[in-house]
């Protein structure tokens, strides 16, 4: 039969069916329908795209769908799973096919990524698109379920204010004029989008943007000055609710739309609610979570290509000025968050001692140009700070980084353990140290600041970065000495100088601060670490620089006196109060006679000035016995001399000289309580001790993560030695040398001791404290 006679028939047929019926049957389209549905109405020539252009110029982009999926499917002739026979060839060629997700990246060298390319940038038939599908119902009503949690514009707006003047500019993340544009945005939107097309026709920045104002606002709430509280009680919608539980639903609700958004078509809007949310938990005590938030926030911020400079923004030729300039600044926002991300991975990494997200030898990203920040950022262009142009919290935010950078090369020399094939790299690393030490900016300098600037209003942080800056490199000093305080003197007594440097700027930065501020973690951590790491020399080590004592035991009861002002707004503070009082008894027991001087400066409001009346006063209520070889010939030094160089070190503790028990630090028993290390000789550790064998001091990671705690041991009897510490072949050695009854006689009462409880191992600093007599 031929085309023509074929074609006949089916005319009679349709001519015959229409006179039967009363109206023409819909004709069959022999063509497959490749536009979407929206284009193929309106009778346009589509791109295929997801959204297509058409739609997305229209503003159709939740209509935009497709009827069928290319390439097309075809009939399994061999026989599969399900049953062929039931389908015909055209019902199973127009299957539209479902999108997989293989887990290649759109933004990096991947086989998708170069296929990709070859396709001309355009998505492959068949394969996976970064399309976020939140057409369907459930998503629609959950999403507007929870944007109606935000509290009313007004509240918002408040609550916005006080994290941008009391919270944003110490990190410096989020952009105020792009979150006032924002906000402006959302609330100007109809509502009826929400109800009829959901979060899918919204622009992923705006998609995500009520997360970052949950996790902005609930910061915010737990930073209210004192007088402002009764503007948000309406807030609450229980009696007994307080600030801090109403700020805890409100993050919840922002994780809530970051989980029910998911990890396609995210945008910075998305890696800043995440990053808001790791401070928010750090706020709060939860140290474990903001730990592993941080790392969630960086793989978003990979997935959105920030560590990349190739994915930034570029100005191209058809790019008005305006849209140059929007997208240049908009690329040192990005750079800017990378940044952050960075600095928290790194210190939070050194601090809690933990693995890093982010191999640092591999990264090659430009960091952001020191720049004031304009209002408008489509009609100024990035022109470089000089220095008689006032510091910003950018300008802060870069020194930040610059200051925390060394402990790439810290960590690194960690992995090494107590003895580095080469002590020549930790000192070229202090050196370092102290060399950026050197150049801090003027402005930040807590010695002979530059205070042109302090007058303006927009430079009225200022006094708070002076002291809370230096003890970042503090900090440093100290985790780079932490692995060898217990094998090598130089160690120890450069451990100890940080670690009473950061105590001093903790002090002057906690007399600047407010009761709300009082959750910093800054304040916490700084304290804490560096007390521990003290108390921790002196009770291994009582005979070693006594000269530094005076201040060491003031700095220890204000520490003490500073936690208990925090413990009711900081849970950590809290929680470490009881370690601190632990360790206190310890610290006065292993010093002896040294811990009963008292600093004259206390009377001058404690502003050290030291003399030497003060150090012969010191020096003369010592003890022959109290003071060891290392630091007798300086005992009648000045107090001041903490802030010495390391070339003020004691003669015998030369350079890279590595001290353990072998060396004779711990005398075999019975060798005369002279050579005892200890200024009090009931106690010592095993004739054979090796000191080496005792893990770095991480303080802030045994609370987080080990549970540390003080708790009452009872009677306070002496404890045994553990026999699975590493080193030490006789359980009793230590025991034996406690006294059973060193407070009076037989049959009385011995006074209750604290002891240190939690999930760390027998060979750390805690398991070692326990056998410490504290009666």
């Amino acid at each position: 039969m031929s085309a023509i006679e074929a074609e006949a028939i089916v005319q009679m047929d349709d001519k015959a069916s229409r006179e039967s019926h009363g109206k023409a049957p819909p004709r069959k389209r022999r063509r497959i329908v490749i536009s979407c549905t929206e284009c193929h109405r309106r009778k346009q020539k589509c791109d295929r795209k997801m959204p297509c252009t058409n739609c997305v110029t229209r503003n159709k982009e939740s209509s935009c769908h497709y009827e069928t999926g290319t390439p097309l499917a075809k009939p399994d002739r061999k026989g599969s799973s399900q049953n062929a026979n039931d389908r015909s060839p055209e019902s199973i060629e127009n299957l539209p096919i479902k999108t997989v997700d293989f887990g290649y990246a759109t933004n990096s060298a991947s086989t998708l990524g170069i296929l990709r390319k070859i396709d001309g940038g355009e998505p492959l038939a068949g394969m996976p698109t970064e399309n976020f599908d939140g057409d369907s119902f459930g998503i629609r009503e959950r999403y507007k379920t929870l944007v109606r949690l935000l509290p009313a514009r007004t509240y918002v707006e408040k609550l916005a204010e006080i994290y941008f003047r009391d919270i944003n500019w110490q990190y410096f993340s989020v952009d105020e004029p792009v979150c006032r544009e924002l906000m402006n945005q959302w609330y100007s939107m109809p509502f009826n989008v929400l109800t009829t097309s959901g979060p899918q026709a919204l622009d992923p920045s705006l998609r995500a943007f009520p997360a970052l104002l949950f996790q902005m606002l609930a910061s915010a709430l737990l930073y209210l000055p004192e007088g402002e509280e009764e503007t948000f009680e309406s807030l609450k919608y229980t009696s007994n609710m307080t600030f801090e539980d109403l700020a805890f639903d409100y993050s919840e609700s922002g994780v809530s739309i970051l989980s029910l958004l998911g990890k396609r078509q995210m945008s910075i809007m998305t890696v800043l609610a995440g990053w808001v949310r790791a401070a928010f938990l750090k706020y709060t005590g939860m140290v474990t979570e903001a730990w592993h938030q941080v790392g969630t926030s960086i793989r978003d911020g990979q997935e959105i290509g920030l560590h990349r400079d190739q994915m930034d923004p570029q100005p191209n030729a058809d790019d008005s000025t305006e849209d140059a300039l929007e997208k240049m600044w908009m690329a040192q926002s990005r750079r800017r968050v990378w940044m952050n991300l960075l600095g928290w991975d790194l210190h939070t990494g050194a601090v809690l001692g933990r693995p890093t997200s982010v191999d640092f030898r591999l990264m090659t990203r430009a960091l952001p140009i020191d720049s004031i920040m304009p209002k408008d950022r489509r009609k100024s262009p990035i022109v470089p700070r000089s220095d008689n142009d006032p510091p910003t919290p950018l300008t802060r935010a870069i020194w930040s980084w610059e200051a925390m950078r060394p402990l790439r090369d810290i960590l690194d020399l960690e992995k090494e353990g107590p003895f580095p094939k080469d002590f020549s790299k930790v000192e070229k690393i202090h050196q370092e140290l102290l060399d950026l030490q050197a150049r801090t900016p003027p402005p930040f300098r807590m010695e002979n600041p530059d205070t042109r600037f302090d007058h303006l209003p927009e430079c009225w942080w200022l006094p708070f970065v002076r002291p809370s800056l230096p003890q970042l490199i503090s900090f440093n000093i100290m985790a780079l000495h932490r692995p060898y305080v217990f094998t090598r003197a130089t160690s120890r007594y450069e451990a100890l100088k940080a670690s009473l440097d950061m105590l001093e700027a903790q002090k002057s930065y906690f007399a600047l601060m407010k009761p709300q501020q009082h959750k910093t973690f800054t304040l916490f951590f700084g304290t804490f670490d560096a007390v521990i790491m003290i108390a921790s020399v002196y009770i291994l080590f009582p005979k070693e620089h006594a000269e530094l004592l005076p201040k060491v035991r003031q700095h220890f009861d204000w520490a003490i006196e500073r936690f208990e002002k925090m413990s009711g707004r900081n849970r950590l503070a809290q929680a470490a109060l009881g370690v601190l009082r632990a360790i206190y008894i310890r610290f006065k027991k292993a010093v002896g006679g040294g811990f009963l001087c008292k600093d004259p400066c206390e009377t001058v409001g404690g502003s050290c000035t030291s003399n030497s009346e003060t150090s012969r006063s010191f020096s003369d209520m010592q003890t022959p016995s109290a003071l060891s070889e290392n630091s007798s010939h300086n005992a009648g030094s000045s107090i001041s001399n903490v802030n010495a160089s390391s070339s003020t070190l004691p003669q015998k503790a030369e350079r890279g000289e590595s001290v353990s028990s072998s060396t004779g630090l711990t005398p075999a028993s019975g060798s005369g309580a002279d050579n005892n290390i200890f200024a009090n000789t009931d106690w010592s550790l095993p004739t054979d001790f090796d000191f080496s064998s005792i893990m770095p001091i991480y303080p802030m990671g045994d609370i987080a993560y080990n549970e540390l705690t003080a708790i009452p041991a009872g009677d306070g009897t002496a404890n045994t030695w553990p026999e699975a510490f590493p080193a030490t072949t006789t359980s009793g050695n230590l025991a034996s040398s406690i006294p059973t009854n060193p407070i009076g006689g037989a049959g009385e009462e011995q006074p209750s001791t604290w002891q240190f409880g939690g999930e760390f191992g027998n060979d750390t600093l805690w398991t070692i404290l326990n056998q410490f007599p504290t009666y």
